[in-house]
């Protein structure tokens, strides 16, 4: 078997949300050809048996390193009752540190944290003994905007001198997120310093779409392949065509609604609102755990929130919708962040074969591959907003017509088993 070592920022968590180790999980689950193993640097437990063996450099104990030395700062996690307890008292602290750097997005407090990595012992003897005994014959790692992840990246490759794969399904090398951010642009300097230093000791790289590869290879002067996600749903059926489509038109939405998401369903019900003035043609079911306003919760006009639910209670209330809706900031400072990203709600999207809105700006990854693909009625206006849901409303039959190239994209470009096909094939390349 093929020993695979993936280095991820989160824990192998499915409890804990869209992660970047949940991708991973989604890309690699039942490779048997694999044997996995991981390590991560978050306050958390894994609980996803894809990994044979985990190493946990924890950040709790990278900040007690610099009053004892002496102290280990990594270790291997066994899943036994007394570290869950340990691990969850942690975990409490860290979702309250996080969370308030993101409430409160300060460039200084990201640099503190990186000059503390940056004299830290995490180059321990237990780390080292671990990548002594995995022994991994490819390193796969995220080209993460982290400078102490891009290091400890580089640090793993050179110690196992095995082959290595860099992913890009974010940007952290471009200027254009934030461009008038003087403290964004002074860590975004450091970040393409840390990546460009990180891809020259990387053997191959992978890419989320094809607007991320155009940079990506661009700036960096390699040659990524595309490998977006794949869909968690079983592509053995097809779209549901011809099911009759009666008013009101069910619109769907689920996830969270930070970086100015938010705005972008306050637009959309105001656009319910004049639509449905006379009489109700559409309702908007939003499932999200963001708390929301109390005006929009309050709003009306067919538009109703609700409390999240689990995945699979997610993935059959698409089935039942007429309309599924992606949406990214497109009138706030927001709508650049996610420009490069990749949503894990798309392959599902596509999977369902319903008709996609997809609302955001027409430069970020996704509404590139939307637009190219033709597979979404696409707006980054209100008023293309209301003139798309207008022509469902007219004409119903688009409904049924977009869904059957969602599904034939799905099946195209996102089957897990077609996925993990050219897994194995970069894998086998660089082997």
């Amino acid at each position: 078997m093929t020993k695979v070592l993936i280095l991820t920022v989160d824990a192998w968590n499915t409890d804990i949300g869209a992660t970047s180790a949940y991708t991973y999980s989604t890309l690699f689950s039942s490779m048997e050809t694999m044997e996995l193993s991981n390590i991560y640097l978050r306050e958390e437990l894994p609980n996803d048996p894809c990994c044979r063996r985990y190493f946990q450099i924890s950040e709790q104990r990278i900040l007690r390193s610099l009053l004892h030395r002496h102290r280990p700062t990594g270790q291997e996690v066994f899943l036994t009752s007394e570290q869950a307890d340990e691990c969850s008292e942690r975990m409490t602290a860290k979702k309250a540190l996080y969370g308030k750097q993101k409430k409160h997005f300060y460039y200084a407090k990201k640099m503190i944290r990186e000059l503390i990595w940056w004299i830290a012992p995490w180059k321990s003897k237990e780390l080292d003994r671990f990548l002594e005994e995995i022994r991994p014959d490819v390193v796969v790692y995220a080209m993460e905007g982290y400078l102490h992840f891009n290091r400890l990246c580089r640090y793993v490759v050179q110690k196992t001198k095995a082959s290595s794969i860099g992913y890009f399904w974010d940007d952290n090398f471009t200027y254009r997120q934030r461009p008038h951010n003087a403290g964004y642009k002074m860590f975004r300097f450091f970040q393409r310093k840390s990546l460009i230093r990180l891809a020259k000791n990387t053997s191959a790289f992978w890419a989320i779409s094809p607007k991320t590869k155009e940079e990506a290879d661009r700036f960096f002067g390699i040659d990524c392949e595309v490998l977006p996600k794949p869909t968690e749903r079983e592509l053995n059926g097809g779209a549901s065509e011809g099911r009759s489509h009666s008013l009101p038109l069910r619109l769907f939405y689920a996830g969270n609604l930070a970086i100015g998401r938010m705005d972008s369903i306050r637009m959309v019900a105001e656009v319910l609102r004049e639509i449905n003035a006379e009489a109700e043609k559409l309702v908007f079911d939003v499932y999200s755990p963001t708390p929301i306003p109390e005006d929009l919760r309050s709003f009306g006009f067919g538009v109703r929130f609700h409390s999240p639910l689990p995945q699979a209670e997610i993935l059959q209330l698409q089935n039942d919708a007429d309309v599924l809706l992606f949406v990214e900031d497109v009138v706030g400072s927001e709508r650049k962040v996610a420009r490069l990203s990749f949503s894990t709600k798309i392959p599902d999207y596509l999977g369902a074969g319903k008709c996609i809105l997809a609302i955001g700006d027409f430069d970020t990854a996704p509404m590139a591959y939307f637009l190219s693909e033709e597979i979404a009625l696409c707006a980054q206006t209100r008023a293309q907003v209301k003139a798309q849901l207008e022509t469902l409303l007219n004409d119903t039959s688009l409904l049924d017509d977009y869904g059957t190239k969602a599904y034939a994209c799905a099946c195209k470009n996102h089957s897990k088993k077609t996925i993990q096909q050219k897994i194995e094939a970069t894998i086998a390349r660089l082997m």
